[in-house]
């Protein structure tokens, strides 16, 4: 006959995590949660279409804004793409509340069409530079902190799940921040009679990401590593137009009220290139204020947990927008911390 310590200890549940472990033994369902811990090591690759809603340009002190802007600059398409690896360690702290810690180390590119133009006070089109398109390269590293809700009947599952991750990276000076939330429906098939812990759990669910206290962000590069044709272009477009509209000024058949109108854009050619030249923009290190906006936040999410043992599953994820990819793929370690004096 068994003790009553004995009875308790098949009842009890065996690990230190999570909190009502035991009122969940009690019921019968111990064997439908996860090990407590969990360590994950996961490959992500992503793309993003953004959208420049501010650019300013300072040199020596010296504001260029006024000439070179968000709206002068006539950004055409700017894309970020990131490669890289995710750590990120778990816990149950409770039966149906996760929590966790994350590390990534990526290296991405940031891909910039642009189409500087510059129009008088009536609209009118006075320069256009030709479409140039550049690339930036850079490492980041970033770490966070979220949690995840879940939710499961009759074999059916759901999730929600919220974090905040800072980046550093060497191209700007301030941590950018990164919200994430996503919700997340899906169902368990077993995969083996023998084995109850072999399955495989296909998902569905939408995905929200967004930069975090978007207040722009600063730093510095040198302008022609970035556009090395920028300067011949510039100035030899802003001599082509002058040049043009002079002719049409000398003209005699040209009518006067449209030859102040070209005097004045001539005037103001040559104050955009004298003050551009003369600033040294082209050959020395500047300081810059971009404040940046994804074109769209939300993505939906198709995925899948492919669980071999109550120890190692595998998960693989694809997000998809208009203006957004999303590709996770990962493997995750689980295990126990027994209670002390815990009875098998």
């Amino acid at each position: 006959m068994k003790s009553f310590a004995q009875t308790q200890d098949s009842i009890a549940f065996p690990y230190v995590l999570p909190i009502w472990g035991d009122k969940v033994a009690e019921r019968g369902m111990a064997d439908k949660l996860q090990l407590p811990f969990g360590l994950n090591v996961n490959y992500v690759n992503a793309y993003i279409d953004l959208k420049i809603t501010e650019f300013e340009l300072l040199f020596g002190g010296r504001d260029l804004s006024g000439i070179i802007n968000a709206e002068t600059l006539n950004f055409q398409e700017v894309s970020g793409t990131t490669n890289g690896v995710n750590f990120r360690a778990d816990a149950w702290v409770l039966p149906f509340l996760n929590v966790y810690a994350l590390m990534s180390k990526v290296a991405g590119g940031t891909n910039v069409t642009l189409q500087p133009t510059w129009k008088d006070g009536t609209g009118e089109i006075m320069l256009q530079l030709p479409k140039f398109s550049s690339s930036v390269d850079f490492d980041a590293l970033a770490y966070g902190l979220g949690t995840t809700l879940v939710f499961g009947w009759n074999g059916y599952f759901s999730s929600v799940d919220m974090n905040y991750s800072a980046t550093d990276t060497d191209l700007l000076k301030e941590q950018i921040g990164y919200l994430t939330m996503s919700g997340r429906l899906g169902h368990i098939f077993g995969l083996s009679k023998k084995n109850k812990d072999f399955f495989i759990g296909p998902y569905v669910g939408m995905m929200y990401r967004d930069f975090v206290g978007a207040d722009g962000s600063s730093g510095s590069i040198n302008l022609n590593q970035v556009f090395p044709k920028l300067e011949t272009s510039f100035n030899q477009r802003i001599n082509n137009k002058i040049s043009s509209n002079q002719d049409i000024i000398d003209d005699p058949s040209t009518p006067p009220a449209q030859k102040l109108k070209l005097q004045a854009q001539n005037q103001a050619l040559t104050t955009i290139q004298e003050g551009v030249n003369d600033s040294g923009l082209f050959t020395t290190q500047i300081d810059y204020f971009i404040r940046k906006e994804l074109i769209q936040t939300i993505t939906f999410q198709f995925g899948f947990n492919l669980q071999f043992n109550k120890n190692w599953m595998l998960r693989g994820e694809y997000g998809v927008a208009d203006s957004q990819r999303f590709l996770m793929t990962g493997l995750q370690y689980r295990f126990g911390i027994k209670k002390k004096g815990f009875k098998q």
